[in-house]
């Protein structure tokens, strides 16, 4: 399953922590506060455990689940660079 994992983390260091999670996990950042990639349902629910342990209640960290198909029909406004998630697990269809 294609997971976005979009996350509003005050803290620096918490926010570091996260993002260092995602990586871990092999997914891909495609902005600053968001992360993208092909990952068990079980490998999510590991991550949404550790995001617990490391936001407080005013952060928000959003796991997404979204299938191939559901992907394919994204839409995307604005500029975007495709280079930095070729040769991924995963395939984008613009």
């Amino acid at each position: 399953m294609i997971y976005w994992i979009i996350y509003d983390i005050s803290d620096n260091k918490k926010r570091l922590k996260v993002s260092e999670q995602c990586k871990n996990l092999g997914l891909k950042r495609i902005q600053k506060s968001s992360f993208i990639g092909v990952i068990s349902r079980n490998k999510a629910e590991m991550l949404a455990i550790k995001c617990r342990e490391i936001i407080d209640k005013n952060d928000c960290v959003f796991l997404i689940p979204t299938c191939k198909n559901c992907f394919s029909n994204k839409i995307i406004i604005g500029e975007f660079e495709n280079e930095k998630l070729k040769n991924k697990d995963f395939l984008i269809v613009d």
